[in-house]
């Protein structure tokens, strides 16, 4: 098992870059001019048995992909990389790790940006003023049954924002003029990654759970959710259970709990 590290990742110096930053010994960073999909790519290192705690980063990625099959527009100077890790706890409970990477996203932007504006939309949106700034998709490689896998492919706008987009986006250079580099932002996310796996996998999905509460977006708020029963609108959304699901109540106070869906906001 892959020692601890614990280290809290101070204000981000612009100035700093992969040569003076030391990562944690078990993290192994592979570095790609161009792919279609690190997840993709990191499917087939899974295959072969690579390590957990791998980095695939590219600078550019052609088919990138998002959540319900959608593309993830991928433009040079942000970021795509996928990770590769192996829980030490009950597969039943790796869905946390979508929310768990949410917030692993938020903090590692509040190096850059004022934390007050970040925000997470569940299941895992990220938000800088209701924009979203960065997209999360979570996939198991169980290629080995006894030692099956996740794969948490993390996109991050970093100098551009999609120009042409169904909903408000934007990036980390929108509101901050350091210019902040690719290498800045992916060691601040692997070493916040690092701090918040390790309290998940030691202390339980509680502090998650409530550092995503802290971070929720319109909660309160109405909300329509479609899912595969259906849609279902005009419900008031109260945040998350202890397994991460949207808990919503109607009108009469009668709650319901989602797993999975398309959520919008009304």
């Amino acid at each position: 098992m892959a020692k601890r590290v614990l280290t809290h990742v101070k204000k981000s110096d612009p100035r700093r870059s992969l040569n003076d930053i030391k990562l944690p010994d078990f993290i192994n960073v592979i570095k790609k001019e161009s792919t279609g999909s690190t997840n993709e790519d990191m499917a087939l290192l899974a295959k072969q048995g690579i390590a957990p705690w791998t980095v695939v980063q590219a600078l550019v990625q052609t088919s990138g992909r998002g959540r319900h099959g959608k593309s993830w527009d991928s433009q040079i100077g942000n970021l795509f990389m996928s990770l590769l890790l192996r829980p030490a706890v009950n597969r039943v409970r790796w869905g946390e790790l979508s929310l768990l990477s949410a917030i692993t996203v938020a903090s590692t932007l509040s190096d850059y940006i004022d934390n007050q504006m970040i925000q997470v939309k569940w299941p895992n949106d990220v938000l800088i003023n209701g924009k979203k700034i960065a997209g999360i998709l979570l996939e198991v490689a169980d290629f080995y049954v006894e030692e099956p896998s996740v794969i948490v492919g993390i996109g991050i706008n970093i100098s551009k924002a999609p120009e042409k987009f169904e909903y408000p986006v934007t990036c980390i250079n929108e509101y901050n003029s350091d210019h902040i580099s690719v290498d800045d932002v992916l060691i601040s996310l692997l070493h916040h990654f690092v701090c918040w796996f390790h309290i998940w996998e030691d202390i339980g999905f509680g502090a998650i759970k409530d550092e995503w509460m802290r971070r929720a977006f319109k909660l309160d708020g109405s909300v329509s959710v479609e899912t595969k029963n259906g849609v279902m609108s005009e419900y008031k959304f109260r945040g998350i259970d202890m397994e991460g699901a949207m808990l919503l109540d109607d009108e009469n106070g009668n709650r319901s709990r989602i797993r999975a869906g398309k959520v919008r906001f009304l």
